[in-house]
């Protein structure tokens, strides 16, 4: 007769497993930005068009964007380890194709493969770390750790991809990911029993998923190209995502055992959490895009250098996510959101008052605010979003907070690159010089990005109930 581990081997065990998730998590998020830095060497190489080369990021961000909800309403329903592992075999071997591409429609195709490895992979490793921590300080402590580490890799991406290019060569931006998935596929396989067997009380529906993808499909890439062109395919596709989402809640109102019950939709915390991702995202991501382009168009600044410039905001971060997965648990969700808008927000103004003869150290100020904001907000939205929910749609809540995350970022980039545009153009017009116009656009979207953070504090304050992120009984099932 066996006996059950010590609590503190039990305990150890489930740091562990949390900490290989995260790993796992920040690979996929390096993913997003790593690629950044090595797109001019891929395009010498490959010989690719600039247009082919944009799709070398849109690829992976409206496959992991499109299947996410999918994704995570999969591995509630047949268990999150089994679709993890799923998961990151097909990111593993999609990495592999993507590190080895001999020419642009084998790099494009793999990076698409790569997006649905991870839509798969990214909400069954959170379903699983809200399960393995129950009780609700730790799972707060658990989401605000998993969080942080995750907002993390978005920055440090710009960091390693010219750190990677520069010593080890382009491809090792997607190569690294191999060891990093086998790994994770024997250490999950052995670590984390799964003995719950699927459901059967509610089924995959085909239409209703495909519904659901094509529309936050349709609606990226729509808002993605907003950024450089506001014309009538631009239009059309933001109007087919509206059409197809309308269809996929109309299917779900009808239907006696839907895919994602509307009631899910419900939850008063979960949404507001959900729409302040969407504003918070749209002006912390789009900031990341921005300063990055200042620091090698402005202050000209090369990849390496460019990188090694985000280390202290990346310190900002860790210390946000440190101060929030500490207080949360105590003070509850809202005070750290609407601390976390307000720190952004601020952030943005002090690179607003920037000029083009600025020098790296006077941009300083508004990145480590801004970074600490992003630290503070990313681990309190996900709380918020996750935290509380029951475990039967943990996987959907998971997809959900990182869906809107993505069309936050795409929506951030969409408008305030237009609006960057409209203004360089506008101030070249008026004589000022290419560098003047540039910065001068540059600082608009980080105004317009102040009051983006500040409208999002209000909801928060205004929406978030007082004991949300707090302990308190565990929430019945939503279906």
């Amino acid at each position: 007769m066996t006996t059950a581990p010590p609590v503190a081997s039990r305990a150890t065990l489930r740091y562990l497993t949390l900490g290989l998730l995260c790993s796992v998590q920040m690979m996929l998020n390096l993913d997003d930005t790593v690629v950044n830095v090595a797109l001019p060497t891929i395009q010498r190489h490959l010989h690719m068009s600039k247009t082919d080369l944009t799709w070398i990021i849109n690829a992976y961000l409206l496959l992991f964007g499109g299947f996410l909800l999918i994704g995570g309403r999969t591995a509630d329903l047949f268990g999150g380890k089994r679709v993890f592992l799923i998961g990151v075999t097909v990111f593993g071997l999609s990495s592999l194709a993507t590190g080895l591409a001999q020419d642009s429609a084998m790099l494009i195709a793999s990076r698409a493969g790569q997006g649905i490895g991870g839509a798969f992979a990214s909400p069954a490793a959170l379903s699983i770390v809200a399960g393995l921590f129950a009780e609700p300080r730790e799972r707060s402590r658990a989401l605000g750790i998993w969080a942080g580490l995750g907002g993390l890799a978005a920055t440090l991406g710009v960091v390693l991809s010219g750190v990677i290019t520069e010593y080890a060569g382009w491809r090792w931006c997607f190569l690294i990911n191999v060891p990093v998935a086998i790994l994770a596929l024997v250490l999950v396989h052995r670590l984390l029993p799964d003995n719950r067997p699927p459901r059967t009380d509610i089924r995959l529906d085909g239409l209703s998923a495909a519904l659901i993808t094509g529309a936050i499909a349709a609606l990226d890439l729509g808002l993605i190209d907003s950024g450089h062109s506001a014309g009538l395919a631009t239009a059309a596709r933001i109007t087919l995502g509206l059409i197809l989402l309308a269809a996929f809640l109309l299917r779900a109102g009808r239907s006696r055992a839907p895919m994602i019950p509307l009631s899910f939709f419900r939850d008063r915390d979960r949404a507001v959490a959900n729409t302040a991702n969407v504003l918070f995202c749209s002006a912390i991501l789009s900031m990341l895009f921005f300063l990055t382009l200042y620091l090698q168009q402005v202050l000209h600044f090369s990849p390496l250098r460019t990188g090694v410039a985000w280390l202290p905001f990346c310190a900002l971060v860790i210390a946000g996510f440190a101060t929030a997965a500490g207080l949360v648990p105590r003070v509850g969700v809202r005070p750290i959101l609407v601390a976390a808008m307000a720190s952004g927000a601020v952030g943005m103004l002090l690179l607003a008052r920037i000029p083009a003869t600025a020098s790296y150290p006077d941009l300083l100020p508004g990145m480590l605010t801004a970074g600490f904001g992003m630290g503070l907000g990313f681990v309190s939205i996900t709380i918020a979003a996750v935290g509380e929910t029951h475990a039967d749609i943990t996987g959907l809540a998971s997809g959900f907070v990182t869906t809107t995350q993505q069309l936050g970022g795409a929506l951030g980039l969409g408008v305030l690159t237009t609006v960057a545009i409209h203004h360089r153009t506008t101030r070249l017009a008026a004589g000022a010089s290419p560098t003047e116009a540039l910065s001068q656009g540059f600082q608009l979207t980080y105004l317009v990005s102040a009051g983006i953070l500040t409208l999002a504090a209000l909801l928060v304050a205004v929406g978030i109930t007082a004991t949300a992120g707090a302990a308190r009984p565990d929430p019945v099932p939503v279906a």
